[in-house]
């Protein structure tokens, strides 16, 4: 658990919380807010985001552990956040942020305008302090990070006397300008493993220290390549100077030149850029790391200052710099803070604000870390700076002018109707194409795919067949030339692989015509012209339905009435296809008659709402025989096609009644008395689908918009199942059940009047859950509204608290706490704590805060000694006191002392002193007990200067 800063990077920190955290402080703690770290204990609700610009650090959070570290028997017991600086703002280590789609252009802008211009557009950082720099830029920045640009900018403008650099305050404000006016650049600090302390203005770190020097990069030439292609490559050069002194194997000056691509430099800043990269090879790497436990909670300096660094064993050492420290003069090196890493121990505040700007104090839940080492990195500043240039280095090919030419296609098409996995007749079609060349008529060497668009085809004229006609009505009809007209779509779009030349359109209508086009495309994005427009025709819906189950029929003698659930002959119900579109009923005398025009005795509507609603055909065929008649089905879809005639159903004719009777309306019923009961076999309901309500033999039932059912009662069982809030009343005393989805599920108890209200809630967590019990809040007589509440969690006990009801959870009275580990109660008022009693498996205390240097507290322990807290001073004695303790002293010799008490007390008070004298010598006396008072009569008088040090009790 600490926290790593890193110059102009994002670090890192992570916190460990215990596992006692309530959960309603684990669940404010969201992706994205921020934790400040401040020096102290401070109370982060008085404060609010004045502890964004005073905390030592702010970071994002990113990450949230909630698991299990497998040592002990309590589950969820290993919580932990972590996250990153507040450069993360700027763009993250993937380069992800507020990334430049469109360019960003400065030209010949001054520096506090260029970084102006490139702060993110989301408005995630804004500018705070922006210093002057010498120059103008002139940059071109587009699919970058501000992060990258601004680092870049600051780079390109730096010099080797003014170095350039920027930071994101904590507040989400960004500084930039001179190291000068960003850090510490006059060192406060020395580094050294000879000596540690203070001196003056100076401070010495003591620790271990690693020290690493290396010529592995040095360079005494830079040749940089800058934006353009080909032979049109910009390029900047520099040379080290003064001239190197080093030497090859033959005596001669030692050449080293560094190739360096950056492709969106511009021209104007590629010598710039070419001496930037120079200058951070063309001297040795003088890094150190430190580690000492003397690097205080304040911070001795921040991430980016510089430090004096003195070792001369290590070779850290310039002669060129001298300073005095503790009477010695020594000549150490300037070098930057580069990184830091500290512990976050108990003597920080700790807070977490939401992305509200709540703050919600961590502090008391922080597993705090005991080692406070901390890890100091320094290096010199040409090391710091952006590593040049990331791309390849090497000739830069010209670029690839090459357009494909046309692809043809290969006709006829072949294409097949199927049905699709909802039961509609759907089309496909496979394509066939010949590969093309270039324009320039040469080999396609670097295709990499083809791209194919169609859509219907507006101007064909559709045929229709007689039995596709019959079905739509005549004021549905198009013109006479045609009858139906093709629907108007947009060009869909498909990418094939380069390596084929074969591809297979889907989901196309039967008897539709299509236009379609295709083109090339290289590997470099260079994209052939569309090829002529080619037009088919998808096959046409030739696929019949299924054989329909046989009908159930029930006969009278004026009528025959056929019913039918929309089943396949195979089994099922309701599960013909859906392009299905009417019902063919045929009549006969025969049971094994087929079913021709003389046969039909009418068509009944049957289509794909009626089989999605479960809504079975009813059919009335007006037949006055009575003799045994058999019925057939037909099932016919939207293109005319028919299936086989379903197996026959029989009736005979009864007397007209009951179920023979297929039309009772109410005019039919006239005055009289019945005398029956009547049975509703079916369902009633107020729709099909959508918001309705139903009755039926099951039950009653509701059902949302959405076709959720809402309300569900159970005519078996009598059980109700309910979705949404259920009150008792609408006002005044009454009872509600989730009243809200914010803190599901809910029971709110409501007064006579008033809009306050007493509730139970449960939060859950995985497979557990917490349960709550709280009031209605109340003033306690200083102002402030709490409210009274139980609290039981399946991880952290039960709670028994006066708590304040802004949901902060902060006690403001007395509280009990039991947990399977130990119980706890006491009082606590305005977030200090009062007396208290505290118990588990081997403790019993009871007292006054055992923290306290005037703690008053008796502790029992098993097996151990009883602890016992300090008493109070006889000067604050009162007529109850039980017992106390007291210390007078004299400056002169005494033979004698009386002690008062300074109150009666209830009853006297039996004293035990002890004289402190010179040289030493010690003499017990009793007194008689008095209420007021005690006299001490020494048997030999004191030397000189004197203490008594006595403890009175009352029997």
């Amino acid at each position: 658990m600490a926290v790593q800063e890193v110059l102009k990077a994002l670090g890192s920190w992570e916190i460990n919380l215990l596992p006692g955290t309530p959960r309603d402080v684990l669940d404010a703690l969201d992706y994205f807010g921020h934790i400040a770290i401040t020096p102290g204990r401070l109370d982060p609700l008085q404060y609010g985001d004045n502890l964004l610009t005073t905390a030592r650090y702010v970071g994002v959070l990113r990450t949230k552990t909630i698991g299990d570290d497998g040592r002990t028997n309590a589950p969820q017991d290993d919580l932990s956040v972590g996250g990153v600086g507040m450069a993360f703002w700027l763009g993250d280590e993937d380069g992800k942020g507020s990334v430049y789609e469109n360019a960003v252009e400065p030209a010949s802008a001054s520096f506090a305008d260029t970084v102006t211009m490139l702060l993110p557009a989301s408005g995630a950082v804004t500018a705070g302090t922006l210093y002057s720099v010498t120059g103008q830029y002139t940059g071109h920045h587009q699919y970058e990070s501000p992060r990258s640009a601004i680092t870049y900018v600051c780079d390109t403008m730096s010099t080797t006397s003014v170095p350039v650099s920027w930071r994101v305050n904590g507040n989400g404000t960004l500084d930039a300008g001179p190291d000068s006016s960003l850090f510490v650049t006059d060192p406060t600090c020395v580094i050294t493993t000879k000596d540690a302390g203070e001196d003056m203005a100076m401070r010495a770190l003591p620790g271990s220290v690693d020290v690493t020097r290396d010529v592995e990069d040095y360079s005494t030439r830079v040749v940089l390549l800058a934006e353009g292609e080909g032979t049109s490559i910009a390029t900047g050069a520099a040379d080290i100077s003064p001239a190197t002194s080093y030497k090859d194997i033959h005596g001669n000056v030692l050449k080293l030149t560094r190739l360096v691509s950056e492709s969106d430099t511009a021209t104007a800043n590629a010598e710039t850029r070419a001496q930037l990269a120079l200058s951070q090879f063309t001297s040795t790497r003088n890094a150190l790391q430190l580690s000492t436990s003397d690097y205080d909670v304040h911070g001795t300096f921040q991430v980016g200052d510089r430090v004096w660094v003195y070792d001369p064993d290590s070779g850290l050492i310039d002669t060129s710099t001298e300073i005095t420290f503790r009477g010695q003069r020594i000549n150490p090196i300037k070098l930057q803070v580069t990184e830091t890493q500290w512990a976050i121990t108990d003597q920080y505040t700790v807070a977490y604000r939401t992305a509200a700007g709540v703050w919600v104090d961590l502090t008391q839940y922080v597993e705090w870390e005991t080692d406070a080492t901390s890890t100091v990195t320094v290096g010199d500043f040409a090391r710091q700076l952006t590593s040049a240039g990331t791309e390849p280095v090497g000739s830069r090919p010209n670029a690839d002018t090459s357009t494909p030419g046309q692809p043809t296609f290969v006709e006829p098409f072949t294409g097949v109707a199927y049905l699709d996995n909802r039961g509609f007749t759907r089309a496909r079609v496979v394509l066939s194409w010949n590969a093309p060349n270039n324009i320039d008529g040469s080999t396609i060497l670097d295709g990499d795919h083809y791209e194919i668009r169609y859509a219907v085809d507006t101007d064909m004229i559709y045929p229709a067949t007689w039995a596709s006609v019959s079905q739509v009505r005549w004021q549905d009809l198009q013109i006479w030339s045609q009858p139906f007209a093709a629907p108007d779509g947009k060009w869909q779009t498909m990418v094939v692989n380069w390596d084929t030349t074969t591809a297979q359109l889907q989901d196309l209508s039967p008897g539709i015509g299509y236009d379609i086009q295709i083109r090339a495309v290289d590997k470099t994005g260079n994209t052939g012209a569309w090829s002529g427009t080619t037009t088919f025709v998808a096959s046409t819906d030739n696929i019949p339905p299924s054989t329909p189950a046989a009908p159930e029929v029930a006969g009278s003698r004026i009528a025959v009435q056929v019913t039918h659930e929309l089943g396949k002959s195979s089994g099922g119900t309701f599960n013909l296809e859906s392009d299905l579109d009417h019902l063919e009923v045929h009549v006969s005398y025969e049971p094994g008659f087929t079913p021709d025009a003389t046969t039909l005795k009418g068509k009944a509507v049957a289509n794909a709402g009626m089989i999605q609603a479960q809504i079975p055909v009813v059919f009335t065929a007006q037949i006055e025989e009575t003799s045994a008649r058999y019925v057939r089905v037909v099932a016919v879809d939207k293109t005319g096609n028919k299936s086989g005639p379903s197996d026959a159903a029989s009736a005979t004719a009864l007397l007209i009644d009951d179920a023979h009777i297929s039309d009772l309306t109410v005019s039919k019923v006239t005055a009289g008395e019945i005398i029956a009961d009547w049975i509703v076999g079916a369902r009633i309901k107020t729709a099909d689908t959508g918001a309705r309500v139903e009755l039926n033999s099951g039950g009653i039932g509701a059902w949302n918009a959405a076709g959720t059912q809402t309300v569900a009662i159970a005519g078996a069982d009598g059980s109700v199942s309910i979705v949404g809030q259920l009150k008792s009343g609408t006002s005044g005393k009454r009872i509600e059940i989730n009243p809200t989805s914010t803190l599901l599920p809910e029971i709110r108890w409501y007064p006579n009047t008033g809009t306050d209200y007493g509730y139970i809630n449960a939060v859950s967590s995985g497979a557990d859950v917490g349960l709550g019990m709280n009031s209605s809040p109340y003033d306690d007589g200083g102002g402030t509204q709490v409210i009274s509440r139980t609290y039981l969690t399946a991880g952290s006990g039960a709670r028994l608290e006066v708590v304040k009801a802004d949901f902060t959870s902060e006690r403001r009275g007395g509280y009990i706490e039991a947990t399977p580990g130990h119980m706890y109660c006491g009082f606590n008022s305005g977030g200090a704590d009062g007396g208290y009693y505290y118990a588990d498996g081997i403790r019993g205390r009871f007292g006054w805060d055992p923290n306290d240097s005037d703690g008053q507290f008796i502790d029992f322990v098993g097996g151990q000694t009883t602890h016992i807290g300090k008493w109070a001073n006889y000067i604050s004695a009162d007529a109850k006191q039980g017992i106390f303790t007291g210390s007078i002293n004299t400056a002169t010799s005494i033979a004698g002392l009386t002690i008062t008490w300074g109150a009666t007390l209830d009853s006297p008070m039996y004293p035990v002193a002890m004289i402190r004298d010179s040289p030493a010598n010690y003499v017990y006396e009793s007194a008689t007990p008095s209420t007021t008072s005690a006299v001490l009569d020494f048997a030999i008088a004191t030397n000189g200067a004197s203490a008594v040090q006595f403890w009175c009790w009352r029997m």
